[in-house]
């Protein structure tokens, strides 16, 4: 009873388990350095789930999954940048198998993962809950800040180099077409990332004709 007492315990522990191993893991690996998909960015998006969760009523084992997906959906750009989440499935499933989680969760974890890569398409509710906390930015007041980082991770990366009028263009397109997935992604996210897009539709304007 002891035994199965303790295993339950780490079992409950496993999201404090998944933060602390791959804060760590992101710390000492090229993400570090990245400048928009950096720790901080972890960090963010698991805080953010927590948020979007509690609005859409999910709690407890059925938040968990979501949260270790959340820790564990940049950590392929380790390895890769292009298709970086296939990547992320296989670091999970290697910690996760060790400390022996359910296969039911495993697969949770693993479509919470690939719902992040772009473009989004979202099935389930914990997929939707992911999704647009790795997408919280654009509902910023931080927004544009945080996309000049996007920008100078693209240059290093993929020597892609925008122009103003470029770089308004394409955010502009694709603030429009994205679209939130949850309740709370679709009010309090999308009133600030419309007031976003207009901002950029603005600047984009000063360098037209």
């Amino acid at each position: 009873m002891a035994f199965n007492f303790l295993k339950g315990l780490s079992r409950s522990n496993i999201v404090s388990l998944t933060y602390d191993h791959c804060i760590d893991f992101l710390e000492n690996t090229r993400c570090k350095s990245l400048p928009f998909h950096s720790v901080e960015h972890t960090k963010d998006v698991y805080k953010y789930v927590k948020t979007i969760a509690n609005y859409e009523e999910v709690f407890g084992s059925d938040l968990e999954p979501i949260l270790i997906a959340s820790l564990f959906h940049d950590t392929g750009m380790a390895q890769t940048y292009v298709d970086h989440e296939e990547q992320s499935v296989k670091y999970a499933l290697e910690f996760l198998k060790e400390h022996e989680y359910p296969e039911d969760k495993l697969t949770i974890v693993t479509s919470c993962i690939l719902a992040t890569k772009m473009p989004q398409n979202p099935q389930t509710l914990a997929e939707k809950i992911i999704c647009d906390a790795d997408l919280y930015h654009l509902g910023l007041e931080s927004y544009i800040f945080k996309n000049e980082r996007l920008r100078a991770e693209w240059e290093e990366y993929f020597n892609l180099k925008y122009s103003e009028e470029e770089w308004y263009a394409i955010n502009v397109e694709f603030l429009e077409n994205q679209k939130y997935h949850t309740w709370f992604g679709q009010t309090v996210l999308k009133n600030r990332k419309d007031l976003n897009c207009k901002m950029l539709m603005e600047r984009h304007a000063k360098y037209q004709g």
